[in-house]
Parts: structure tokens; sequence; C-alpha cells
């Protein structure tokens, strides 16, 4: 496409949630990135989607997972969500001590002060130009997130809801 970059500028301007992948790599170390292409696709069975870069360093992982995980973050969540967010190559670790966190029944993370969370298997992968879309069902939606106000971003910042417009 000619226009790229245009593209991309009209895309920033579309506000979404801030959400954490997590999941764990063929050894078994923890990988969290932050997402802001999210959707729900079905609600029987239930799935949700989630965008990957093709040449991101969580991309491999996502593929060989016994699952993966999705935590929405809360506003007072953006220190997570700018260090999952920094450019690291295939293999680099990540260190989530900083946060509280606890464990899915498949080992990965999910960050208990977030709005919401939900947890889930593989369901599909489906090829899309430089970027795989990774489609879960979501086997469990936990209960115990703590967050209030969600984190959202758009025109390429976190910013927090605004008023209510009816």
């Amino acid at each position: 496409m000619r226009d790229a970059p245009d593209f991309r500028d009209a895309m920033a301007r579309l506000g979404s949630g801030v959400g954490i992948l997590t999941t764990l790599d063929p050894i078994g170390r923890d990988c969290g990135l932050t997402v802001s292409a999210v959707s729900a696709v079905s609600l029987d069975p239930p799935l949700v989607l989630v965008c990957v870069k093709k040449d991101g360093f969580i991309h491999d992982a996502i593929y060989v997972a016994d699952g993966w995980s999705l935590t929405f973050l809360a506003v007072d969540q953006l220190e997570v969500a700018r260090y999952c967010a920094r450019h690291r190559h295939p293999g680099a670790r990540d260190d989530f001590s900083a946060w509280t966190t606890r464990r899915t029944d498949n080992g990965e993370l999910i960050f208990t002060g977030g709005v919401a969370a939900v947890e889930c298997a593989p369901y599909q992968f489906v090829d899309a130009g430089d970027h795989t879309i990774a489609i879960g069902e979501v086997v469990r939606v936990p209960a115990d997130m703590r967050g209030e106000t969600p984190l959202l971003h758009v025109d390429r910042a976190y910013v927090t809801p605004g008023d209510i417009v009816d």
C-alpha cells in the first residue's frame, strides 16, 4: 500500500483497551506482550482474538503453548503496559516480579490488578499479512481481578476513560 503511514495514523485514532498477552515459551519462561488488537469473536464457543506481529518475540511461543492469557489492564498498571511494549528479540527474558500476578492452571501469568482477564486454549491461527491472528477458546474468566478503571490507548498514548456520552 502506497499510503501505509496514513493507514497506520488512521488506525491509531481508533481507541482500544490495553491488554497483556502472556504465555510460556518452549522452555517454560514467561513472555508478555502489550496488545490492543483484541476482540471477542464468538459466544458459543467463547472465542477471543489477538493480533501478534510475526517477527515479534512472542509470536512463535503462542504456536507451541498449551494456552495463553489476556489481562485487560487498569489505569494504575501503566508501567506494566510500557514494560511489555518494549522492543525485544525472540528468546528475550521477561521479569514480572514488580507486579502482582498469579499463575493459571496452564502456568501463564494473570496480572490480578487488571479490570478483567481471560484464559485461552489455542483454537485457530490465521495468517494475516505481517501479523498472525491467534484465536483462543476462553476456558476461564478469572473472578479475582481487582482493577476498576480500564487503561485505554488512542493516538499512540495511554489515556483514562472520559465522560460517558449517552
